[in-house]
C-alpha cells in the first residue's frame, strides 16, 4: 500500500487513532461509501492521515467511525479534505456531527486560479506535481477483500493533502486573499451552512414548484417533508418514495383519502395504505398553513431592463474574475447575479446578496452596481483581456 498504509478494524485502534489526530492538531480524511440505494451513504472505507503516516479504517471489518466523527467536530483539530460534501452528508446523518475546523483544498484552489471543481489528481498534478492513479473511483468498497489496487488508491486520497492544503493556503496569502478563503468557508460548512437536507426546506428543490398556487405550495411542503423524512427512516432514496412529478401533482390534486391517493398516476405500487394515510394527513396540515408566496416578480420596467443588464453582468463578471485567477461560478451564478440586481433596481438590501457583501462586493458586486446605475460600460477588446471597462459620465 502507498506509503506502508496501516490497515484498522478495531475500535481500541481507531480510538488511538483519534487520540493522535487530537496531539496532532491536524487531520487528512476521505471517505468511500456506497450511495446507491439509501438515503444517507454508506460507509466502506475511511482514510486518514496524520503526520507522515496513513491509516485505512475499515468499517465492514468492525472498526467504528464514531470517534474520527468526534474528532471532525473538534475545533482544536483542522481537518484536511477535498471536495468533501457528500462525506460530511455522512457524518452529519450517520452521527450527527459536522466539521468546526475545516480546510476544503478544492474550494482553496478555487481562489489562486485553478478553477472551480479541480480533481485532487489535477491539484496534486499542477500544485506538487505528483501523478496519482485514479482507476478505482467506481469500485464496490463494500465488497472483501479489498484489492491492493483499491488500497493504493484509497491512500493516495490523502497522502499528500496536507502538503497540497499549505501550498494553496501560502498562495492565497501570498495574493492577499487567505480571508476570502476563510470566509467562503464559513460560509459553506460553518455553523449556519446547512450540510444535510432539511426536510422542512426540501420542497424548494421539488421539480415544478413554481407552478403551483401558494397554498399548494404549502401543501407541497408537508408532503416534500414527509417525504424526506420517511426517506430517512426507511433509509431510502427520496426519489424512490415519490417522484418529484408525482408529488407536485398530488399537492395539486389533494385526494381526501388513501385509495384516492393509491390511484393517482405515478404513485408506486410499494406505497402501503398506511403511508398513503399519513401523507394524507401531513397534507391536510398543509391546508391549514399559511399560504407560500414566492414573491411579486420585478415591476415590468424592470424586468425590462434585467433582461439587458444580466447578460451584460455575466460579461463583465466572468471578465473582473479572469482578471483576478477566479472562476466566475465561484463568485456568483446567474441566478445570483440575476437576484442582486434585482435588489440594486428596486432599492433592495444588498447586503442579504452574496455579492452585496465581502470579498464577491469588492471582486464584481460594486461593478455591478455602477453598470446598473449606468455609470459603467463594457468594451470588446482584441487582445488579452478582450474587454475593457469605462467609466460614464452622468
Amino acid at each position: 500500500m502507498t506509503n506502508s498504509a496501516t490497515m484498522i478494524t478495531t475500535p481500541d485502534q481507531v480510538d488511538d487513532l483519534a487520540a493522535r489526530a487530537r496531539d496532532a492538531g491536524r487531520m487528512a480524511l476521505d471517505v468511500e461509501f456506497l450511495w446507491e440505494r439509501t438515503y444517507a451513504p454508506i460507509p466502506c472505507l475511511a482514510q486518514v492521515a496524520v503526520g507522515e503516516d496513513i491509516f485505512l479504517i475499515d468499517p465492514i471489518e468492525g472498526a467504528p467511525l464514531q470517534p474520527i466523527a468526534d474528532v471532525l467536530e473538534d475545533p482544536a483539530v483542522e481537518i484536511i479534505m477535498h471536495a468533501p460534501s457528500a462525506d460530511l452528508i455522512l457524518f452529519a446523518l450517520g452521527f450527527n456531527a459536522r466539521p468546526t475546523n475545516l480546510l476544503d483544498s478544492q474550494l482553496i484552489g478555487g481562489f489562486v486560479g485553478m478553477g472551480s471543481g479541480q480533481s485532487l489528481g489535477a491539484l496534486l498534478s499542477r500544485v506538487l506535481g505528483v501523478k496519482v492513479a485514479k482507476t478505482e473511483g467506481y469500485s464496490d468498497w463494500s465488497r472483501r477483500p479489498l484489492t491492493a489496487a483499491q488500497l493504493d488508491y484509497a491512500a493516495a486520497d490523502v497522502a499528500h493533502l496536507f502538503a497540497l492544503v499549505d501550498s494553496l493556503m501560502e498562495r492565497a496569502d501570498e495574493r492577499g486573499r487567505g480571508d476570502w478563503v476563510r470566509e467562503e468557508h464559513e460560509r459553506r460548512y460553518g455553523p449556519g451552512a446547512r450540510i444535510a437536507a432539511d426536510p422542512w426546506d426540501s420542497w424548494r428543490k421539488v421539480k415544478g414548484q413554481g407552478r403551483l398556487n401558494p397554498q399548494e405550495r404549502a401543501v407541497l411542503r408537508r408532503a416534500a417533508a414527509w417525504r424526506e423524512e420517511e426517506a430517512r427512516r426507511r433509509d431510502r432514496p427520496v426519489g424512490w418514495l415519490l417522484p418529484d412529478r408525482t408529488l407536485i401533482e398530488v399537492a395539486r390534486r389533494m385526494p381526501t383519502s388513501p385509495d384516492k391517493l393509491l390511484a393517482e398516476r405515478g404513485i408506486p405500487a410499494a406505497m402501503k395504505e398506511r403511508e398513503a394515510g399519513a401523507l394524507i394527513d401531513a397534507m391536510g396540515k398543509g391546508l391549514e398553513d399559511a399560504p407560500i408566496a414566492l414573491g411579486p416578480p420585478p415591476p415590468p420596467a424592470v424586468q425590462a431592463r434585467l433582461d439587458t443588464l444580466v447578460p451584460l453582468a455575466q460579461v463583465l463578471l466572468g471578465a473582473r474574475s479572469a482578471a483576478v485567477d477566479l472562476a466566475p461560478t465561484l463568485v456568483a451564478t446567474r441566478d445570483e447575479v440575476e437576484s442582486f440586481l434585482v435588489a440594486v433596481l428596486t432599492d433592495g438590501d444588498q447586503a442579504d446578496e452574496s455579492l452585496g457583501r465581502g470579498w464577491r462586493r469588492e471582486v464584481a458586486g460594486e461593478a455591478l452596481v455602477e453598470m446598473a446605475a449606468g455609470r459603467l460600460g463594457i468594451a470588446p477588446l482584441t487582445e488579452s483581456p478582450f474587454l475593457r471597462e469605462i467609466t460614464v459620465e452622468p
